[in-house]
């Protein structure tokens, strides 16, 4: 069982024990329906064509730089960035033979690029775990060209939900995985930092994501660890976090267990300048 907790983990991938466990929930998150819908929706309302630039902040092991490459195709060029080293040797590794992308290690919110270096900005799920997530946007809006697209897409952990059956103890597992992020509201706060940052036409798309599978959830959403650590932090007596396994599991075996979370998808572009 991996030891690792992903909430907390992620802001430092390469400080962690076990790394491979985020590579393995990346690839995880991207093969299941609702991801992968989403992730097709966003290169759709990127626009994205022969010959465009693409930046992708946060690329993880690099599965989106290469779908949105295809969509750009030789002309064009998708560039991947990722504050961890690890992420971003597996990325390289990862790569098809002539494709159009490159990667880098960066910081976010201090970006090795001139000002209106690409014409598509993207950043998927990484400013949950960044401080000043307000930079990161700022940032990316710097490197877009005039008329360029910035898209973000990310969770509101204030909308997680499970149907367990002691409504205490639900609600303690719930909040403790909430506040265990970074920047755990993230979702809500995107459309105001678009609109801070300059951007235009700023709109905004909510999507929920369901899961009705109890082992399903507990490898995305560290569920038993989260139980685990509200136990050892007093929140929880042992018998009764227990009982409230048990009894997902079995609601999960009748088919009956839910769990759902609400994210969001915004999309802005960077103002024209108008000669005088």
């Amino acid at each position: 069982m991996c030891t690792e907790y992903l909430a907390t983990g992620f802001a430092n991938v390469d400080g962690r024990d076990d790394t491979a466990a985020y590579k393995h929930c990346l690839a995880l998150l991207d093969s299941l329906p609702y991801f992968r819908e989403y992730k097709q929706r966003s290169y759709e309302r990127l626009c994205l064509s022969a010959g465009l630039s693409v930046l992708e902040v946060g690329c993880g092991i690099g599965d989106d730089v290469f779908r949105m490459a295809s969509r750009v195709g030789p002309s064009g060029v998708v560039v991947g960035v990722d504050a961890s080293s690890r992420m971003i040797e597996e990325a390289i590794g990862r790569t098809p033979a002539n494709v159009p992308v490159s990667f880098a290690q960066a910081d976010a919110r201090s970006l090795p690029f001139k000002e209106e270096s690409f014409s598509r900005c993207r950043i998927d799920r990484a400013l949950q775990h960044i401080k000043s997530p307000h930079l990161v946007i700022r940032e990316m809006a710097r490197v877009l060209k005039p008329g360029g697209l910035l898209l973000a897409y990310d969770n509101d952990w204030g909308t997680f939900t499970l149907n367990g059956g002691n409504e205490a103890t639900t609600k303690i597992v719930e909040t403790m995985w909430e506040e265990s992020f970074t920047n755990r509201w993230i979702g809500r706060y995107l459309k105001r930092y678009f609109v801070e940052a300059g951007l235009q036409n700023v709109e905004i798309e909510p999507s929920v994501s369901v899961m009705t599978d109890f082992e399903l959830a507990d490898r995305v959403y560290n569920l038993r660890q989260t139980v685990k650590r509200a136990v050892e932090a007093g929140r929880l007596f042992q018998k009764i976090a227990d009982t409230w396994i048990s009894d997902l599991q079995a609601l999960s075996h009748a088919g009956g267990f839910l769990c759902t979370l609400t994210a969001c998808m915004v999309v802005g572009m960077k103002p024209v300048s108008i000669s005088p």
